[in-house]
């Protein structure tokens, strides 16, 4: 039996939709993705005792109200539904303590529903930033993050330098408290979180997914321990 894995859903133009990389990257390490549309926040709990592993996907901006700031100038679309629906499953999750991977705006997520904050805009809100909306090809990496030796992603890949894409505007700025920061770039934004003393989480800021489907083994070694993890949390 393969691990069932939920996956919230972007919505644009009254379409919800999944990004083929991350269900391919699933499929691929072993996992059968289960798309979580918008307006079940009030089923959490249920829909979180019948998957193994949540993944948080990436997508629009989270909407400041979640984290208690007003809008910055340059805040992006943002959808409140999909903010309470995302928000409800990561407290859920956290609660059963199934495997999580937080992907992009889902890394922005975890920690806001944690009690941390983000950076709305990060070009205008810090100094010497570095291009976090790459001009390259998705799929290949285009900055350096150093990473913990004291951390999952470390022990899963054992390098403390490595090369991610970057497609993002916001970005973690005050790490929740039961939140620890084991990655982050050379200018400072914050690339890689993980849950103190919990099973297994893998957050970050960039898109494995991207990679994964394109061979890149570092990112599909992610997303084969975090299928690995999920079935050992099998629900049936």
């Amino acid at each position: 039996m393969k691990p069932i894995i939920g996956i919230t859903m972007s919505i644009e133009n009254d379409t919800s939709f999944i990004n083929w990389r991350y269900t391919k990257a699933i499929i691929q390490a072993g996992g059968i993705p289960v798309g979580i549309p918008l307006g079940l926040e009030e089923d959490a709990l249920q829909l979180i005792h019948m998957v193994d592993g949540l993944v948080l996907s990436g997508g629009g901006d989270l909407h400041p109200h979640t984290f208690g700031e007003e809008p910055h100038v340059n805040l992006g679309q943002v959808n409140s539904d999909r903010d309470r629906l995302e928000l409800a499953l990561a407290k859920e999750a956290i609660k059963r303590q199934i495997p999580i991977f937080a992907i992009c705006r889902g890394h922005q997520v975890l920690n806001v529903a944690l009690g941390g904050t983000l950076f709305q805009d990060i070009y205008s809100q810090n100094q010497n930033i570095y291009l976090h909306s790459q001009k390259a090809p998705r799929h290949e990496g285009t900055h350096f993050i150093s990473v913990k030796q004291d951390s999952l992603l470390y022990k899963l890949l054992g390098k403390e330098t490595m090369t991610v894409n970057s497609f993002h505007h916001q970005s973690v700025k005050r790490a929740a408290s039961n939140i620890k920061v084991v990655g982050k770039a050379g200018d400072g934004i914050i690339e890689a979180i993980e849950i103190v003393d919990y099973p297994f989480c893998l957050s970050v800021q960039w898109h494995p997914e991207e990679m994964a489907v394109e061979g890149d083994e570092d990112s599909k070694k992610l997303f084969t321990a975090f299928i690995e993890e999920s079935l050992k949390n099998k629900v049936g």
